[in-house]
């Protein structure tokens, strides 16, 4: 075995994890290539193996989420996804549900679902001129938000993670602030392992549309800050659903 492989297992030891998914096609180290025309040949076969292997990716995404603390849902339409959030603000007796503007949320018309269960939805977006005013406004109203729902940018087989990138019109906010989360996972969209993650970042990086920041979150938010406890909830989410859409 490997430096890194031996590493992973350890790893997959301690977290209770029997396996992992099987690499893609894609050599370990394009992450660290120079040359841009080979980091983009290699994101796009990385992109490609997420397609090809959509159905094995989602499945492995499954059972490492759970692990991690998801609970994991899979649904077969849009519209048993949005009926899902709806059950999750309902549970959680929410009144005004935030959410990111990712291209799904609209197909899914959460809104509409939500509206029919009396819950208020508030798009985190920026439009106007005053862009300071905004965010304040924006955070406060996450602050006192019962869920957050956003779409993802990617998800990460081997460790049961989603990843939202920084963009003017997707706000982070949905999953970081409000006490439960819900992440909607597409077909297509879960990579292997985070190599494959950085691969595609590295791309990214060429193309200059890196962006500020890159959230990856992986389960309930947990500290052990004070007297070595693991509490949950603490710096963000302690209620985190994943709908896997087919």
């Amino acid at each position: 075995m490997t430096e890194r492989g031996d590493f992973m297992a350890r790893v997959r030891s301690a977290l209770g994890r029997s396996g992992a998914s099987r690499p893609s096609r894609v050599p370990a180290d394009t992450a660290f290539s120079r040359d841009v025309g080979d980091v983009s040949r290699r994101a796009w076969a990385v992109l490609e193996d997420a397609s090809e292997r959509s159905a094995e990716l989602m499945a492995d995404l499954e059972g490492s989420a759970s692990t991690a603390g998801w609970k994991v849902a899979r649904a077969g339409s849009p519209e048993e996804a949005a009926a899902y959030v709806r059950s999750v603000a309902v549970d959680v007796e929410a009144r005004t549900v935030v959410r990111s503007a990712h291209d799904v949320l609209a197909r899914m018309e959460v809104d509409a679902a939500l509206d029919r269960a009396g819950i208020a939805t508030h798009t985190m977006t920026l439009a106007g001129n005053d862009l300071d005013a905004e965010r304040r406004a924006l955070r406060e109203i996450a602050i006192h938000a019962g869920l957050g729902v956003t779409g993802v940018d990617y998800a990460v087989a081997e460790t049961g993670s989603v990843v939202l990138l920084a963009r003017s019109e997707v706000s982070r906010l949905p999953a970081l602030l409000p006490p439960t989360y819900v992440a909607i996972v597409e077909r297509g969209r879960v990579l292997p392992s985070l190599d494959e993650l950085f691969t595609l970042r590295r791309d990214e990086f060429y193309l200059d549309n890196l962006g500020s920041y890159m959230n990856i979150i992986t389960g309930p938010s947990r500290t052990a800050d004070i007297g070595q406890t693991l509490v949950t909830g603490v710096h963000g989410p302690g209620d985190v659903h994943m709908v896997l859409l087919e």
